[in-house]
């Protein structure tokens, strides 16, 4: 039982806030975006649009150039 509760990590939340002095709020990142479920999913939207517009855009060109001969 006490192994258990070892060895489950504990949460740190994603933001943290501080208020300073002249009462302005300052946030801070505390986990890396690829460390979270939606940096990761956002990161793999990002690469996967690059790739894929890249090989449509390279189709589209071959078609273009290959109409003009």
């Amino acid at each position: 039982m006490k192994n258990q509760k070892k060895n489950k990590k504990k949460k740190t939340p994603v933001f943290k806030t501080k208020v300073k002095r002249d009462n302005t709020v300052e946030v801070e990142i505390q986990k890396t975006p690829d460390k979270t479920l939606t940096g990761r999913i956002i990161i793999y939207i990002i690469v996967f649009g690059m790739t894929v517009l890249m090989l449509v855009s390279l189709i589209i060109l071959i078609i273009q150039v290959g109409g003009k001969i």
